[in-house]
C-alpha cells in the first residue's frame, strides 16, 4: 500500500508543499546573499536549519484525514510515510549546506560543529513533528500552523537560559549544550511516537478488560 501511495503520486499530492517550496527558496536566497562572505559559520548553518525545519512543520498537514483515518492503514504509518517525504527533502538540503559551509570552518571543528548542528536541526524537527502529530491527535487537520511560532517561542526560551545555555558557537561549553540538545531530541521522539498513537487504542483497551472483567465474573 505504501508502495502504492508513492507510485500514484497520491502521497505527494497530498502533502503541503508551498511550505517546502518556500523553505528551499528561502535557504537559496541565504545562501545567494552569503555567497563568499562565510564568517558565520555556526550562525549560518542554524539559520539556514531553522528555515528547513519552519518548512518541515505542515508535513503532517492532511485534509483527508477524516477519510483516512477509516482506513486499514495506521495512524502511526500513515505520519510516519509523510515524515520520511520531509526528510527525503531535508536531508539532501541540509547535506549540501554543510559541504558548502564547513569547509569555512577551523580544520579541528568541522566534525564537532557538523555532528552539534545536525542534532539540533533533528531536535528542532521532532519537536514540530511532535506538536503535529499531537495536534492531528485532537482533530486538527492542519497542526502545522501552530508549529512556527511554537518552534520560535522555544527557541527564544532556549537563548535566554544563562544557567543552561543552548545556543553557543564552539568552545567549552558546546559539548554540554548539545548533551541537552540530545535529550531534546530523545524527549520529542517519546512524545511523538506517542502522539501517533491511535486515538481509539485506549479505548479498545478498556473495552477489552472490561470484557474480560464480565467473563471473570
Amino acid at each position: 500500500m505504501t508502495w502504492e501511495l508513492v507510485r500514484s503520486g497520491h502521497l505527494v499530492r497530498s502533502l503541503r508543499l508551498a511550505p517546502f517550496a518556500t523553505g528551499a527558496v528561502a535557504v537559496a536566497a541565504f545562501l545567494a546573499v552569503r555567497r563568499g562572505d562565510p564568517h558565520d559559520v555556526v550562525g549560518d548553518l542554524r539559520v539556514l536549519g531553522l528555515l528547513l525545519a519552519l518548512g518541515s512543520g505542515y508535513v503532517l498537514d492532511d485534509g483527508a484525514a477524516v477519510t483516512l483515518q477509516a482506513s486499514p492503514y495506521s495512524l502511526a504509518r500513515r505520519l510516519w510515510l509523510r515524515i520520511g517525504c520531509a526528510a527525503a527533502v531535508v536531508v539532501p538540503l541540509w547535506s549540501a549546506v554543510l559541504a558548502w559551509f564547513l569547509p569555512s570552518a577551523p580544520g579541528g571543528d568541522r566534525w564537532a560543529l557538523g555532528l552539534g548542528l545536525t542534532v539540533e536541526l533533528a531536535a528542532a524537527l521532532f519537536v514540530i513533528w511532535a506538536l503535529a502529530a499531537w495536534g492531528r491527535r485532537h482533530g486538527f487537520e492542519h497542526p502545522g500552523i501552530v508549529t512556527t511560532p511554537a518552534l520560535l517561542a522555544l527557541l527564544l526560551v532556549a537563548s535566554s537560559i544563562p544557567q543552561a545555555p543552548m545556543l553557543v558557537g564552539p568552545g567549552v561549553q558546546w559539548t554540554q549544550a548539545h548533551l541537552r540538545w540530545s535529550g531534546i531530541l530523545v524527549g520529542a521522539t517519546g512524545v511523538l511516537v506517542a502522539g501517533m498513537r491511535d486515538p481509539a487504542a485506549r479505548w479498545r483497551s478498556a473495552d477489552h478488560h472490561r470484557r474480560r472483567a464480565r467473563q471473570r465474573g
